[in-house]
């Protein structure tokens, strides 16, 4: 069919060394033709296969894309990323409430801002504010951190506002927001508010890394990808507090999913809590978000085995993105699934997908050889 992707051998044995700078620039382009689709100025949630069309823009996805934007943007020398960078955020000012939440992007009827979507645009507008200094993106992040600090528990978990009315661990990744917003302003409150959630967080693991609460729903496994979230905002709230027991928590995960990575250096789409796969497709976000934290456990230990590991995983994505279409609505996207049928995001190119791909190849790239300091904002 005209959207089919091409994932022949002879891509998927390609060198990446080789053609990591041609993956990210047609990565990069994909996403500009992401935001291009949408008639709001924000990031589309990406493109379906079959039915041929975008989706409406994400404001959660188009907060933490604006960082890696930035990043590459730089990495790559492409001048023309920083306005789009710039205007993604004033985009994401228009979708903030007037106490500092933002709206899911399913949203219908109802106007209730959601937790996790709202740190991740925090990510987003201090990325603005560190590359502009324009002020207006500095005090809409405290307008949001202020409200995601007025409605935390005191147990440090977040009950209402959230999608699918389910309280998740992978707020830990809010509390990693909250962190680098108190890097910047040094409110205290913001401190402790992501501590406080990363208590709890550690509360849900089990010995064997498993964590509760994991999933968006009751009774459904967690994807690689949820179980990427949680250990994201461990592992970074960790080495920047200093504090080994968040390290060591994430790491344990790490450690379970290294043990279950495939031949082909795929990671199953979900997990039972026996660590035993429960999907025969692979979530490719989350073999990239888990390729990155391997790299930053390589980076802390020198073991090669997370480098080999991140670097199978990051091949293994690289070999389902399709660089050989005309089609600018594929060309340089990466699928939900591999198969593209699988169980996540089935037949769809979401945005999110290309952001921790682009993530993941500039991390490679910098880690080539030895060690090197990648510690990405978002």
């Amino acid at each position: 069919m005209p959207g089919s992707l091409d994932g022949s051998p002879g891509d998927s044995m390609m060198h990446l060394e080789r053609t990591t700078s041609a993956r990210l620039h047609a990565a990069l382009d994909w996403i500009q033709q992401a935001q291009r689709a949408t008639n709001d100025g924000g990031i589309s949630k990406g493109y379906h296969l079959l039915r041929r069309a975008w989706a409406p823009s994400y404001p959660e996805t188009t907060g933490y894309t604006i960082p890696t934007l930035l990043n590459a943007a730089e990495r790559l020398g492409r001048s023309d990323v920083y306005p789009q960078a710039l205007s993604l955020a004033d985009y994401l000012l228009s979708c903030m409430t007037p106490e500092g939440g933002v709206i899911h992007w399913q949203a219908k009827t109802s106007s209730q801002p959601i937790v996790f979507d709202t740190g991740q645009v925090v990510f987003g507008l201090l990325a603005a504010f560190d590359f502009s200094g324009n002020q207006i993106y500095l005090e809409a992040a405290r307008r949001a951190g202020n409200w995601l600090c007025s409605i935390q528990t005191e147990a440090g978990y977040w009950e209402r506002n959230q999608h699918l009315d389910r309280v998740k661990v992978i707020d830990t990744r809010v509390a990693w927001a909250l962190l680098e917003l108190h890097r910047r302003t040094s409110v205290e409150r913001y401190r402790v508010a992501a501590v406080r959630n990363l208590d709890w967080a550690c509360t849900q693991q089990n010995d064997h890394g498993w964590f509760n609460n994991c999933a968006f729903q009751e009774n459904q496994d967690p994807l690689t990808h949820t179980l990427a979230y949680t250990a994201e905002g461990l592992l970074e709230c960790g080495i920047r507090l200093g504090e080994e027991r968040y390290i060591a928590s994430a790491q344990k995960m790490l450690e379970a999913l290294l043990q279950k990575q495939r031949e082909d250096g795929a990671l199953a789409s979900t997990y039972r809590p026996d660590w035993q796969e429960s999907s025969r497709s692979s979530c490719l976000t989350g073999n990239c978000q888990i390729a990155l934290l391997w790299l930053t456990l390589y980076e802390r230990s020198g073991e090669q085995r997370f480098y080999a590991a991140a670097y199978k995983a990051i091949h293994f994505v690289a070999s389902q993105q399709n660089l050989k279409t005309k089609n600018l609505d594929i060309r340089g996207g990466i699928p939900g699934s591999a198969p593209v049928f699988g169980h996540y995001e089935r037949f769809k190119l979401p945005n999110w997908a290309a952001k921790f791909y682009i993530d993941s190849l500039i991390a490679l790239d910098k880690n080539q050889g030895q060690p090197a300091p990648v510690h990405f904002v978002g």
